[in-house]
């Protein structure tokens, strides 16, 4: 009966969106964009983790260095630790991945113990949520997003998702190896299928990214050779809703290619770092998949995050070593 008032529910309240009111058809394909983005700087970073991008301010990002620490990228792409202050950078952890809510910022730590911390947008430490269970052999965190009194966490060892209650730190392992979450075709990189030791095609891993609509009620999901998938958060937050509700709730979103990172914008557009064929890709509102740019140097591409007005970052490597893309928007 809940499953139903649900659907009929969101049926009511997105009637009128046309970017999550029904799922992409997969027969259209992507396609360049008749107005295309812009390369308008790369440059090279020192000590930068390629999976965590995010926007700090309308002048610059954030990401992690090698050590799991904050680290600021100014509009001249320079690096500066974060925060500035040296006493309150010795209280935050080593962290894993990181994201925003507002104008507070979230990150997981793992060691010693898991725990969610809260800081503001200055960088001071508002507080550690503990996790009340330890993470389970294997278990591999690999993105959050935060709304609400809830963060959603990807385990990509373990094949899940994970909700924790900011409340408490009690937490929850939903859709276990659920295909939704679980790697299950080759990726592919530069049009080339990578194989293992074992000569057979590598999947690139479980479920891997994240992205969370501005209102908290979509939550997105995919490992990294794709497809993008979509729930209801109410379906893995509230306990009246059974196990066999939450996989009925699973919609394959759309297709994608292998993605080295994927983001959504405010006005609910996703990014997508394309390392198949080495591209932006765009896919919004108006529901046309779109090839912004082709570039040969976004086949070792990481995360993006939407940076300014008009204006998309990303991480990537060349050479071996961290550059940041910054791509003007048509």
């Amino acid at each position: 009966m809940k499953s139903w008032l649900l659907r009929s529910v969101s049926v009511v309240l997105l009637g009128t969106s046309c970017l999550f009111a029904s799922p992409a058809l997969a027969d259209h394909p992507w396609k360049d964009a008749i107005q295309t983005a812009t390369i308008t700087a790369d440059a090279p970073l020192q000590n930068v983790q390629l999976t965590t991008l995010m926007r700090h301010d309308s002048a610059s990002v954030m990401g992690l260095d090698l050590n799991g620490r904050p680290v600021l990228i100014d509009s001249t792409n320079q690096t500066h630790p974060f925060p500035a202050d040296e006493a309150e950078r010795a209280k935050i952890p080593s962290l894993s991945v990181l994201t925003g809510q507002g104008t507070a910022l979230w990150g997981l730590t793992t060691f010693p113990k898991a725990a969610l911390v809260q800081l503001s947008a200055e960088g001071k430490l508002l507080q550690t949520v503990s996790l009340q269970k330890p993470l389970a052999a294997g278990s591999h965190l690999t993105a959050i997003q935060v709304h609400g009194n809830y963060a959603y966490l990807t385990d990509e060892g373990r094949a899940a998702l994970i909700v924790v209650s900011l409340q408490d730190g009690r937490t929850q392992s939903l859709l276990p190896y659920d295909p939704s979450v679980t790697g299950r075709r080759p990726l592919i990189r530069n049009g080339q299928i990578n194989n293992g030791p074992d000569n057979h095609p590598l999947t690139g891993g479980n479920v891997r990214f994240l992205a969370l609509d501005t209102k908290g009620q979509w939550l997105f999901y995919m490992p990294a050779c794709g497809p993008l998938y979509r729930i209801d958060s109410a379906l893995l937050t509230d306990p009246a809703f059974t196990p066999v509700e939450q996989l009925d709730g699973i919609v394959e979103w759309r297709d994608t290619p292998s993605l080295g990172g994927i983001t959504l914008s405010p006005d609910n557009v996703f990014y997508m770092s394309d390392i198949t064929d080495g591209a932006l890709l765009k896919f919004g509102s108006e529901r046309n998949p779109l090839i912004l740019v082709r570039d040969v140097r976004l086949i070792n591409a990481g995360a993006l995050t939407v940076s300014g007005d008009h204006e998309v970052s990303v991480l990537t490597s060349e050479d071996g070593k961290p550059h940041i893309l910054r791509i003007a928007l048509p």
